[in-house]
């Protein structure tokens, strides 16, 4: 009898092994069913989608392309530049040059290239040998870097050419980027200080404009902005700035399907709608 009954123990513990073995395991390789992520919240109130706004030198401009590649700053608040930053104190271009030791014929050369370093675009042969142009022209700090570029390199024109700012004068940190850092740094301090003025804890957003000077500030929710460049620019050894006093109104898709164009002119002229004239930094009275 219990034989039988251990026998009978024996048995059931066998098939319920075999069903572990066989049926569970089916039912452990069965993918649960993830629970569905949750989306994510709207960039904009109420999920309104968002806009652009297009920047774009006024066609009218003999000098628009004093525009190229230039910082654009944009706030949902005004800047109110002049209480916050003392915009004569911005490095000009060609007072720092100068300062640098530079030529007359270098800040000549980046004020008409618009450029605030020498960085902005690949020297030609003609530039860096003085060839087939107005010798008044001439930049000695080219042709200079041009000929140590080609003691230097066993006389490779075309690389002295493309490699000519790793030559003195051109090498001297001052000449190549020294203008650059002195307006980023004046820049970040004037940005601490707006920032912490703006109203609702406002952030600034900064774009750069393309080599024809224009630009675009993308995602921005249906509402209200101001446009400035902060920092002036330099425009035929004129320091000149802007900074949007009336609103400009975005409205997103599907109201308006295209950017919000903002056209930036230079002095003399008035601001009309999304129309904005530069002032000139020496009329500032700070």
């Amino acid at each position: 009898m219990a034989r039988r009954k251990w026998h009978a123990i024996l048995t059931a513990n066998t098939v319920f092994c075999l069903l572990v073995m066989f049926y569970l395991p089916g039912l452990a390789q069965t993918p649960a069913s993830a629970p569905a992520a949750p989306p994510g919240p709207g960039l904009c109130k109420d999920d309104a989608s968002p806009g652009v706004i297009q920047l774009t030198p006024d066609p009218a401009n003999v000098n628009k392309l004093a525009l190229a590649r230039k910082h654009f700053y944009l706030s949902a608040s005004p800047f109110n530049l002049a209480t916050s930053v003392n915009l004569k104190t911005a490095p000009s271009l060609r007072s720092y040059y100068e300062g640098a030791g530079a030529s007359q014929q270098l800040i000549a050369w980046l004020e008409d290239n618009h450029c605030e370093t020498i960085y902005c675009r690949e020297l030609t042969a003609d530039e860096v040998k003085c060839a087939g142009s107005d010798p008044n022209k001439c930049v000695r700090e080219f042709t200079t870097a041009y000929n140590n570029a080609l003691i230097k390199l066993n006389g490779n024109q075309e690389l002295a050419r493309k490699w000519i700012t790793n030559y003195a004068p051109l090498s001297s940190p001052n000449l190549r980027v020294g203008f650059y850092e002195a307006r980023t740094t004046w820049l970040n301090v004037a940005l601490q200080a707006l920032e912490r003025k703006l109203e609702n804890g406002s952030r600034i957003q900064t774009t750069i404009s393309d080599k024809d000077g224009i630009a675009f500030f993308y995602d921005l929710c249906p509402g209200t902005y101001y446009i400035s460049t902060i920092a002036p620019i330099n425009n035929a050894g004129v320091d000149v700035f802007w900074e949007t006093a009336k609103p400009i109104k975005v409205e997103g898709p599907p109201e308006v399907n295209k950017a919000t164009v903002v056209t930036l002119a230079f002095p003399p002229g008035k601001d009309k709608k999304n129309f904005f004239v530069g002032k000139l930094v020496a009329d500032i009275s700070q």
